[in-house]
């Protein structure tokens, strides 16, 4: 009878960690001292990947301790003999063998940080929100980690200061996680199955966490900027951040010009829609995932959710020369008790016809019961004779009926009215997954002011697939998925209508075959006229192991459907590849080509073959040099030169 009591407790017991308080001051050198021994270590991770469930091909220990201010974590990783692959990069690029340690310190199973380090020493961070659906690397906290090579393998110390991370009292959740990237393999504490993936629901209990710090933590972070177009020009501005307490923050940013901190690279657009640019000033990356909604990155079909806030809108650059000043911008977040809220203020000034404008944005969220959200936003834009004002209701689940995104939004712009709405759902099981989505869109619906919205009017469809894991030892995974959709703009003739078949492979040696083909009956409205026409469109990736010394990527897509560029119906095609060569942990050579082009209308695909009648391609060619000194300090020379064909010339170099 005893050995059955304590066998039915033991998944209970090694779900749960009490963390050792210590009064001693750790050195976070990658050595580790005597004091850590005072914990008992946890092991038993278990494989993710290549073979789920079984237990991990080499041996982890991990040590908790903790103080009133800090966290302290020990990685112990042996090798067995096997020296670990090191790539020593800057922060956020942590790759090759190494340790993540994640956090969910609200301990509601829905939002949390991850910590990962490098056997290399090379840091990097993030925030988890939607359960584990959805990570998010422009988080950058202040935490301290150290790497060492030891004569069993390779230790890493981490420290991470209670005042960088927003957390309640109380039970903690915790996970921890090891990368061997030359076996192609992922190794978890708690048991992560590879349908559906990586959840917070998974993680175990953490007890013992009593941090007496308050959370005054104050950063200050300058920014200065040299430009040359017809002469110099120096600006720069400043962003203050400041948490008063464990689960409140405040950012500000004071005359900021720096509408464009690096270049964007260059796109070839063939769709009425603008080109969707990337948040890269941090003043607006800080809390952005409380505004959006994140799909996750595994088995999305369907438009995505309705974005509300587009903060690239703000600040602007107009015409590609004229950028609209940031005077100053105000933001508040707060998290815990199951509710978060978030308040962003910003005033921009006059500059190419835009006049003086105040954004503001409020969000407030409340969970209702475990894996379900129910939020509510205000998005806008407020101008001398001119408005964008947006109400916006959502919902979210992730549990076990799978993952379900719900939203319903009203705009006024300058009195002219529009509703929008949106449903996702998916759900993963070992074998199978499906998935359905139906999305409408008023064409009176306009929130680019302040939003960013392509195609309007209604869309639906929806998909099933399977996934196999042959018993062939060269193949890892093989999963094959077909699907259906119907999508309308507001002023087309009718619904265009059409279904798909992906397949792809997985090697046991970390290759990847992926190919999409698509077949529909289209209709696209272009200023009032029906275009109807056939669609086809095709889609080939392959890659190899991105940890190896050499690294190549090859992906190829044409299809036929309305050009807006040129404005006619016709075949266009991508291919390109990426290559990188690391003959060194420090050192990186890589370069990416691809190709873009369009034919004229009635080209046939023989036609194609042959080079005949393209009416105009470019090619754009990006190689790149990196030397990594330490983790902290790194020499990277970029290029950019992009090549079209009417021109006969080189149409934009970058250095």
């Amino acid at each position: 009878m005893k050995k059955i009591i304590i066998f039915l407790f033991v998944p209970f017991i090694l779900n749960a960690l009490t963390v050792k308080h210590i009064d001693k001051t750790i050195k976070i050198d990658g050595q580790m001292e005597n004091v850590w021994y005072d914990a008992d270590p946890v092991t038993g991770f278990i494989q993710t990947e290549p073979e789920e469930g079984k237990p991990a091909s080499e041996k982890t220990e991990v040590y908790l301790l903790t103080d009133d201010k800090n966290l302290y974590i020990a990685f112990k990783c042996f090798t067995n003999g096997r020296k670990p692959q090191l790539h020593v990069r800057g922060w956020d690029e942590a790759s090759g063998d190494g340790v993540t340690l994640y956090l969910d310190p609200f301990g509601d199973r829905r939002t949390g940080y991850y910590f990962e380090v490098s056997a290399s020493g090379t840091q990097e961070d993030g925030t988890i929100s939607r359960g584990g659906i959805s990570f998010d690397d422009s988080w950058d906290g202040v935490w301290f980690a150290k790497s060492r090579l030891t004569d069993y393998g390779y230790c890493v110390e981490i420290k991470i200061p209670f005042k960088t991370i927003r957390y309640s009292h109380g039970n903690w959740g915790i996970q921890f996680a090891r990368e061997i990237p030359v076996k192609g393999e992922k190794d978890y504490w708690r048991p992560v199955p590879q349908m559906p993936g990586f959840r917070i629901e998974q993680f175990g209990d953490l007890e013992g966490i009593n941090p007496e710090t308050k959370g005054h933590s104050l950063e200050i972070y300058p920014v200065g900027i040299i430009k040359y177009s017809d002469h110099f020009k120096l600006s720069g501005g400043l962003d203050l951040s400041y948490n008063p307490t464990s689960e409140f923050g405040l950012n500000a940013t004071i005359l900021p010009d720096y509408a464009q901190i690096e270049a964007d690279p260059f796109q070839v657009n063939l769709s009425q829609y603008a080109l969707y640019l990337e948040e890269k000033r941090p003043f607006f990356i800080k809390g952005q995932d409380m505004f959006r909604i994140g799909r996750g990155d595994n088995f999305n079909v369907g438009p995505g959710a309705i974005d509300i806030l587009y903060t690239r809108n703000i600040g602007k650059i107009i015409n590609d020369s004229v950028e609209v000043p940031i005077y100053g911008g105000l933001k508040f977040t707060t998290r815990g008790e199951g509710f978060e809220g978030a308040a962003m203020y910003v005033n921009t000034g006059a500059a190419g016809g835009e006049p003086v404008a105040h954004y503001i944005a409020l969000r407030g969220a409340k969970d209702i019961f475990s894996g379900a959200l129910l939020g509510v936003t205000y998005t806008g834009k407020e101008a001398v004779g001119d408005y964008t004002r947006i109400g916006t209701f959502d919902g979210t689940y992730t549990g076990q009926f799978g993952d379900i995104i719900t939203q319903f939004s009203y705009a006024d712009s300058l009195g002219t009215r529009g509703i929008a709405a949106y449903l996702n759902y998916k759900k993963f099981t070992n074998k199978y997954l499906w998935g359905l989505y139906a999305r409408h869109i008023d064409s009176t619906y306009n929130i680019n002011e302040v939003g960013y919205l392509g195609a309007k009017g209604d869309n639906f469809g929806g998909s099933f697939g399977s996934i196999l894991r042959p018993t062939s030892k060269s193949i890892r995974l093989f999963s094959f998925v077909s699907g259906v959709a119907m999508d309308k703009e507001p002023q087309a003739a009718d619904y265009s209508k059409g279904g798909w078949i992906f397949a792809g492979i997985n090697t046991t040696n970390n290759y990847q075959l992926h190919s999409v083909f698509s077949l529909g009956d289209a209709h696209s409205d272009t200023l009032g006229v029906d275009i109807h026409y056939i669609r086809r469109e095709v889609n080939v990736d392959l890659s190899s192991d991105h940890s190896r010394a050499f690294f190549v990527s090859v992906w190829g897509n044409i299809s036929y459907s309305f050009n807006y560029m040129a404005y006619h119906l016709g075949y266009q095609s991508r291919i390109g590849s990426y290559f990188s060569f690391k003959p060194y942990p420090n050192f990186i050579l890589s370069t990416s080509l691809s190709y873009t082009g369009f034919w004229y209308e009635n080209t046939g695909i023989g036609d194609i073959i042959r080079g005949r009648n393209v009416e105009d391609s470019y090619i754009i060619a990006r190689p790149r040099f990196s030397y990594y000194f330490t983790n902290k300090l790194s020499l990277r020379v970029e290029n950019e030169i992009v090549y079209e064909k009417s021109l006969g010339r080189i149409y934009e170099y970058r250095l």
